[in-house]
């Protein structure tokens, strides 16, 4: 299939001729154009580009990260940059999500075009204009800009392991939440939101989800789907300019342990993976907030005291350690909330708490949602990804302090229930 997407990213093209149709976009265009993979993905993909590329007339450079984990931080880009020839034309990322981010930020600061190659239908990160890196420890997303063109070759995707797919299903998964925070942070925190963009992006789940059997046996027309699922809300991403509708405390809590994981060398565990694990978890929140009414929501307002500046960064430095300056720092809007803001708030919660129980109402169970996931094999439970109680918690009641955004993890707070 070939779709002009967007007038910023034409044509984006998902068919088994994807890489021939990379090459001739390329030999009209560029005379000089350098391959970034992986040692996994250069097998699968970046070799074959690259030596069609040569084929074609074009010269070829490569970018080759190399090491049991890449990890898109500070350590592989400096890598990345060393091996770049500064005689490039564009910049091809053959690869999946890690790669796509460090190729994303490398040719957006080398001043080069970007084109996407994707080798699994496992992020939803192709077509938006962030990248997500991992700076000084703490998981920001940094402006970049949005490939000018992408082809993915169906047979690659097909052939992907089917954890990098379940992957992708996961990453879709946790837009059920994302949507919830999105509009449950235009209630309370006045939040900038489009209707339009909410709804497009709750469509890429319902389409996944309807194929989630063919997801979890691997079947090419469901790989397809959530390829295309995975493009559009990517697509959402870049057209409203941020990453809101598609990242609310479900990411958050991901972002945590990623950054937890690292910061104990402990072995990475793929994005996707872990957003639908904390999809389930959020879902439990969701399902707190719609068990109360007006009157109980007014009396646990009344009843808590909230916490201080202090008394959060305190929470902070516990849980991050010697990253907890940035994060207090990206964080400060929402820390320590008093006075006449959390008034505001306060007013708004009660004022709107029949719209935010019908939300929350909107949410599927978290039993649903485990389901949908088994569904698409991919995990449902911490245990299932490696993560113990303790940090599976911990991401729980200290991720959303990544953002200066309102979730149902900050009205769990505010109301002074016990997340757990």
């Amino acid at each position: 299939m070939s779709v002009s997407a967007t007038p910023g990213i034409d044509p984006v093209v998902v068919a088994p001729e994807a890489r021939t149709d990379l090459v001739e976009y390329c030999r009209r265009r560029y005379t000089h154009c350098t391959v970034v993979s992986d040692e996994r993905t250069w097998e699968v993909s970046g070799k074959v580009i690259a030596e069609a590329l040569e084929s074609a007339g074009v010269r070829v450079g490569t970018v080759l990260l190399s090491g049991d984990e890449v990890v898109a931080d500070e350590r592989f880009l400096t890598n990345g940059f060393v091996q770049a020839s500064i005689d490039t034309d564009a910049f091809i990322a053959a690869g999946s999500g890690t790669i796509t981010d460090i190729t994303r930020f490398i040719s957006h600061r080398m001043r080069r075009a970007f084109i996407s190659a994707p080798t699994a239908a496992s992020v939803d990160g192709y077509t938006s204009k962030g990248s997500p890196l991992v700076v000084r420890g703490v998981k920001k997303s940094i402006y970049s800009h949005a490939p000018e063109a992408l082809f993915a070759d169906s047979n690659v995707l097909r052939d992907a392991p089917h954890e990098l797919t379940a992957a992708g299903f996961g990453d879709i998964i946790g837009k059920i939440t994302s949507i919830a925070d999105w509009r449950l942070g235009r209630l309370v925190w006045e939040e900038p939101y489009d209707e339009a963009i909410a709804e497009r992006t709750l469509e890429t789940v319902r389409q996944s989800v309807e194929t989630r059997h063919g997801i979890g046996r691997g079947e090419e027309a469901g790989i397809l789907t959530l390829m295309n699922a995975l493009i559009e809300s990517g697509l959402c991403m870049l057209d409203f300019g941020a990453s809101r509708p598609a990242s609310g405390a479900e990411h958050h809590i991901s972002h945590f342990w990623e950054m937890q994981l690292l910061r104990y060398g402990k072995p990475g565990i793929l994005h996707g993976a872990k957003v639908g694990v904390a999809t389930v978890m959020v879902c439990r929140l969701y399902e707190r907030v719609r068990s109360l009414d007006a009157a109980e929501v007014k009396r646990h307002l009344e009843s808590t005291t909230p916490a201080t500046f202090e008394e959060e960064c305190s929470v902070i430095h516990s849980a991050y350690g010697a990253l907890a300056g940035d994060v207090i720092e990206a964080h400060r809007p929402l820390l320590g909330l008093a006075g006449d803001v959390l008034d505001g708030i306060r007013e708004r919660i009660v004022a709107n708490w029949e719209s935010i129980r019908t939300l929350a109402d909107e949410v599927p169970s978290a039993e649903t949602v485990r389901g949908y996931l088994r569904d698409a094999g991919a995990p449902t439970e911490p245990s299932e990804i490696g993560l113990s109680p303790e940090l599976a918690q911990q991401g729980l009641l200290s991720g959303h302090f990544l953002r200066d955004r309102f979730t149902v993890a900050k009205l769990v707070r505010v109301l002074g229930l016990n997340p757990g």
